[in-house]
């Protein structure tokens, strides 16, 4: 996507490169505009950018010549990229084929998004049953554990490089499996808490695997909103969950002014 040369976008009003003790991620969506853009704009603001290649097909991938330009950009502006992969796959259908090709389409991604040297891939399991029943649960685990394997093995990763996502069902869910595998764990908190469960139960189970954090505002059964838009009691937790944490986190909103709200927050809850 080519942005329009005569669209000015607002600057953030102040840096916050290298100030956390937590690399400060935002997604490449904050602008109305492509992936190059949107690093150029905020490059000089936040230590990583969150590759959004949400979807799988190959007209919806960066081309290698964007990629080659984010690579630039990263090293001029001493940046780093983690990659969210694509949403539209799954690992866990009930169908070998389907599975096969969802672990090929991912292979992909990765592997376009390779010459960025990623710190890490985060990837979505979800669970599309109404039935919560625990020999389904246990099915979906294995199908999804047959996947991962495969994957790491036609990509070549290592387990830790992927940091699986908490998303709508218990976060425990895949906890047997992320050992089993040895993977990484994205902490989606504005999911977490959108969904009631508890966080500190969760980072207490994953904290120590947790390479990714998900951070945005959640109130009346919406999230991705601003930072001003999550409750007091709810600060805190966060709070006290990362009061340790040295990975990345990731402010997942997909709006300048989201983002601009969210900052001045997240200052107020770690910088002294």
């Amino acid at each position: 996507m080519n942005a329009d040369s005569t669209r000015v976008f607002s600057d953030l009003s102040e840096p916050y490169k290298r100030r956390f003790p937590f690399r400060l991620s935002v997604p490449s969506f904050i602008y109305p505009a492509g992936y190059a853009e949107n690093v150029r704009m905020l490059a000089s603001f936040v230590d990583e950018i969150e590759l959004l290649l949400l979807e799988s097909g190959d007209d919806r991938l960066p081309s290698e010549s964007e990629i080659e330009e984010l690579a630039a950009l990263g090293i001029a502006n001493d940046l780093t990229y983690n990659i969210h992969l694509p949403t539209d796959l799954d690992l866990s259908t009930s169908s070998k084929t389907d599975r096969r090709w969802a672990v090929e389409r991912l292979c992909r991604a990765i592997e376009r998004a390779h010459p960025l040297a990623p710190t890490t891939y985060t990837l979505h399991l979800p669970y599309h049953e109404t039935d919560h029943q625990k020999p389904l649960i246990n099915s979906w685990e294995i199908r999804n554990a047959e996947s991962l394997i495969d994957l790491l093995t036609m990509s070549r990763l290592s387990p830790r490089q992927i940091s699986i996502e908490t998303l709508d069902y218990p976060p425990e869910w895949f906890e047997a499996l992320v050992h089993q595998i040895d993977l990484a764990v994205c902490i989606d908190m504005g999911h977490v808490l959108r969904f009631g469960y508890d966080l500190e139960k969760t980072w207490e189970i994953y904290g120590d695997r947790t390479t990714m954090v998900h951070l945005h505002g959640v109130c009346g059964g919406r999230d991705h909103l601003g930072l001003d838009q999550m409750p007091k009691m709810a600060i805190k937790t966060v709070r006290d969950c990362l009061n340790s944490y040295t990975g990345a986190l990731s402010l997942e909103v997909f709006s300048f002014d989201r983002l601009n709200s969210s900052l001045p927050c997240l200052a107020q809850m770690f910088l002294r």
